[in-house]
């Protein structure tokens, strides 16, 4: 009898640790971040804290550096929810809710400090605009966007009939056509082939994407012109979301909270920055060193672009917008 039940007890104990493995839960994340960037750092900082949190119950298996497609190819997979989760840039998060794209104004914050203040703020109504589409966990840091060109600009009218790569985004493709560019709306992988076929000139990119995929050595040129704080998030699938516990909503929530908190990403990434275009000086590339009185002229360019983007922007964008502007009250310049 006392082997029967310790035969019994041994049968129930594996029984429950199979239990235990059949409960556990593992989700697929999908994202364009080029390997050995701080962005990927993040992430997969993320990617741990979910683990460590859950003790191993949830898991997410992590797909970067495009593996999966591009921004708008998993944005799509994970809004039918054939992808569990989606990190990426505003450009794809304003084409499902776009409201989000006023969050790409030109010279909406005052400085990146200022970004990583205000938007946290706007996480609720920022929600409310996204509705049932996705559930946005969090937003994420993308960094300064600048212009990488052929040859050197240093204010807005040398742009002039210059074919410039920028996301397919009504605010940004407005504010370079209102300078007499010539705006191409590309994805972010696309922009190597583009340069060498002649297709642009030059690209709208972060420092970061700039010289980690290699577009610096085409488009040697770097101009801070600084003229939007690129912001992204992470989106999960309504599918997935509501598939999970409350336990499990709370483990992503905490987790993102723990290792994402935006004013500290913001840091993370402009000190990054800083070293990706001390990279390219070394390389042999050159950083435009812009005055106050040119930094001034983009920056009054941008401000006047406001007036033609807000009305192509569907939604409540004069609601959403006065948000942010509310938010940014406090928050250092």
């Amino acid at each position: 009898m006392k082997h029967f039940t310790k035969l019994a007890g041994v049968a129930l104990s594996a029984a429950m640790a199979l239990g235990a493995a059949a409960e556990a839960k593992e989700l697929r994340l999908g994202t364009i971040t080029p390997d050995n960037t701080i962005w990927a750092k993040q992430a997969q900082g993320f990617v741990a804290k979910v683990a460590e949190l859950s003790g191993g119950d949830l898991t997410i298996s992590y797909f970067g550096n495009a593996e999966l497609g591009t921004m708008a190819d998993t944005m799509k997979m994970t809004l039918t929810g054939r992808l569990d989760m989606w990190l990426g840039a505003v450009p794809a998060l304003g084409a499902v809710a776009p409201e989000m794209s006023l969050l790409s104004l030109p010279y909406l914050f005052d400085s990146p400090t200022q970004a990583g203040c205000a938007v946290p703020k706007i996480m609720e109504p920022t929600r409310a605009a996204i509705g049932k589409k996705f559930h946005l966990l969090g937003f994420s840091a993308v960094g300064t966007q600048s212009i990488g060109a052929k040859e050197e600009i240093r204010t807005p009218s040398d742009l002039v009939n210059v074919k410039l790569r920028t996301a397919p985004l009504k605010t940004t493709m407005t504010f370079f056509g209102s300078v007499g560019a010539n705006p191409v709306p590309l994805a972010a992988a696309e922009s190597t082939a583009a340069l060498g076929t002649g297709l642009v000139d030059a690209v709208d990119f972060a420092p970061t994407f700039y010289v980690a995929t290699g577009v610096n050595k085409t488009a040697p040129y770097f101009t801070p012109t600084r003229h939007t704080y690129n912001l992204g998030g992470l989106a999960v699938s309504t599918k997935t979301w509501a598939g999970l516990s409350e336990g499990e909503q709370k483990i992503l929530t905490d987790a993102w909270a723990a290792a994402m908190p935006l004013s500290q990403t913001v840091a993370q990434v402009d000190g990054f920055e800083a070293k990706m275009l001390g990279a390219h000086k070394k390389s042999g590339g050159t950083v435009v060193e812009l005055t106050d009185e040119e930094l001034a002229m983009w920056k009054e360019a941008g401000l006047a672009s406001w007036e033609a983007i807000l009305p192509e922007i569907r939604g409540d964008a004069k609601g959403y917008l006065a948000t942010i502007q509310s938010a940014k009250e406090g928050c250092a310049p």
